[in-house]
């Protein structure tokens, strides 16, 4: 997979170009500051797409927990969803 590095600076002054290479291209864009990664930019759709994806594997391993686990220490989706909201919060 092809990296594309700039460091804050050069975002700063070509932030439009850059997002423009982004949208055109499909590269994520790595983001340094004093020679550290602080961020990625990546498209929308990549984006949302990691999180669905996220998403459904913490589902796939609450499913299996839930199987693994005893029935004395089963909860209602709605417990479920609560504790995991909490989580994603803190």
């Amino acid at each position: 997979m092809t990296t594309k590095i700039v460091n804050v600076s050069e975002l700063k002054i070509n932030l439009a170009s850059l997002m423009g290479q982004l949208e055109e291209e499909g590269i994520p864009l790595y983001v340094i500051h004093h020679g550290k990664p602080k961020a990625v930019l990546v498209k929308y759709q990549e984006y949302e797409a990691i999180l669905q994806k996220l998403e459904d594997l913490e589902d796939l391993l609450a499913a299996k927990e839930a199987l693994l686990a005893p029935e004395s220490e089963a909860i209602t989706l709605d417990e479920y969803e609560q504790r995991r909201k909490a989580k994603i919060h803190r």
